[in-house]
């Protein structure tokens, strides 16, 4: 068997045939499987899956969340290479031939990843995910600076790569997820070079304010609830601190500036989770959004600002909002501006 497709499915209903379907249907020379690991779907997924028959091998388990399915797959596996994709993207019908060919012509390479486009929910396309800047085969420390835009469904790996790096970490819990793709590909790094292929390979469905995790927490989150209702305001970015730890343990000093970006990240999610708290009417949510964030970014003084906002009677920010000049208005009362720097400060 050259490669196996290993597909990780939590709640995916209205994707997961498409997903499986792109895989299917590679124009690609070498044997291949396809693997779809269900971590315990309550929706309608395990009948979308039953409609493939015996044209692909569904491992069912309870909800574990994202790395235990990925490990289970990659377990099972029969395949020389690992080819990732998750439950609500797909592939161009070249994926596996543009991609497993590179690793073949070069046995220094661990692992091979592709440009991506970002389509929305009615599949329309609207961008590249990589960036120029990260349109290369990234050395280590490059990684150890910015976290690479590699994404698990543009990636394929060799198999004895993930077995040799113990697969995805599974200290990320089904609610902490976020950053174990990411930690993956850095251990990968250090077993050899990770290629990178330009052609957009992936469609990658992204919705929501800061799509990548907005998606991440709708699919993976069991009782499916809107932003402002977390119990814990960390619970949606937590698998970052895991991320920055795990970081840090392995990498020390040389891990100290992603772990640093980390955190970072957490605390301006939690001030944007804030804004839109409050500006819902939830100032509760709100409060605890903001002291979480303050314990991870002490410096930021306008966090304070907002933190005491949220303590006012609404009575008196009602009036006082009529004075405010209007970007200061929603800076404090939201909804949080669309792009992750503008809503973070």
């Amino acid at each position: 068997m050259k490669v196996s497709v290993v597909i990780p499915t939590f709640n995916d209903e209205d994707t997961i045939g498409a997903t499986v379907e792109s895989a299917l249907t590679q124009r690609f020379d070498g044997e291949f499987e396809v693997i779809v690991v269900n971590d315990g779907s309550t929706d309608g997924t395990p009948a979308e899956l039953a409609k493939f028959g015996d044209r692909i091998r569904v491992i069912d388990q309870e909800n574990r969340g994202v790395s235990p399915a990925r490990n289970a797959g990659i377990a099972a596996a029969a395949g020389e290479y690992i080819a990732l994709l998750d439950g609500d993207d797909s592939w161009t019908g070249d994926k596996l031939s543009k991609t497993v060919p590179v690793l073949e012509r070069n046995p220094a390479a661990v692992a091979v990843f592709s440009d991506v486009m970002q389509v929305d929910g009615a599949g329309k396309e609207y961008g590249s995910y990589v960036l120029p800047e990260f349109r290369h085969s990234p050395t280590l420390d490059e990684m150890l600076a910015s976290p690479w835009p590699a994404l698990p469904s543009s990636t394929v790996f060799r198999r004895d790569t993930l077995i040799a790096i113990g697969g995805f970490s599974e200290q990320f819990s089904r609610f902490a997820h976020y950053g174990e793709d990411t930690f993956a590909f850095l251990l990968a790094r250090e077993q050899g070079e990770i290629d990178f292929v330009a052609d957009k390979l992936v469609r990658y469905r992204v919705s929501g304010f800061d799509g990548h995790l907005a998606r991440r927490n709708q699919s993976r989150d069991n009782n499916d609830r809107g932003i402002v209702e977390f119990v814990d305001p960390e619970r949606q970015v937590g698998g970052l601190l895991v991320f920055a730890r795990l970081v840090q343990q392995h990498f020390g000093v040389r891990g100290r500036k992603l772990a640093e970006w980390a955190i970072d990240y957490v605390a301006k999610n939690l001030v944007a989770t804030g804004l839109k708290a409050i500006h819902e009417g939830n100032r509760e949510l709100a409060r605890r959004c903001y002291v979480s964030s303050i314990r991870k970014r002490p410096w930021v003084l306008k966090t304070y600002v907002r933190l005491a906002w949220t303590v006012l009677p609404p009575s008196v920010t009602e009036m006082l909002s009529s004075m405010l000049p209007p970007q200061l208005r929603r800076s404090l009362s939201g909804p949080p501006f669309q792009g992750l720097e503008d809503r973070a400060e």
